[in-house]
């Protein structure tokens, strides 16, 4: 019998807040947050993040159906929701890195002098 690979998977969701009111934009929000969940994605920071056993086109299936369903969910001001939307993507979080982080190869300060950084 074989193993399935467990990947995890993150979706990036931007609304376009410099074209549309912040008002509609929350709204949109609020609804893109509960169909996303609805679809077994959790929030972690910015993204929503789903682990799994499928492969990638699965998670990008759930996410567009999630978003599918907005118009059906809510009001949207007689627009179709995608005109609210500025990104929406996939990562794969084994090639994701946080660069608020230091650098693995940097190593943690642990005393700096005027000419040199102590490295460990």
């Amino acid at each position: 019998m074989m193993n399935k690979t467990i990947k995890t998977y993150g979706v990036v969701i931007n609304l376009d807040y410099s074209h549309q009111s912040q008002f509609e934009c929350k709204i949109i929000w609020d609804e893109i947050v509960k169909n996303m969940m609805n679809e077994g994605f959790h929030i972690d920071k910015r993204m929503f993040i789903m682990t799994t056993t499928q492969d990638k086109q699965y998670v990008c299936d759930k996410a567009r159906q999630a978003l599918n369903n907005l118009d059906e969910d809510v009001e949207v001001f007689n627009q179709h929701s995608f005109r609210y939307i500025t990104d929406f993507f996939t990562v794969d979080m084994s090639d994701y890195v946080d660069l608020r982080l230091p650098s693995s190869n940097l190593g943690i300060i642990l005393k700096e002098s005027s000419q040199t950084n102590t490295y460990y």
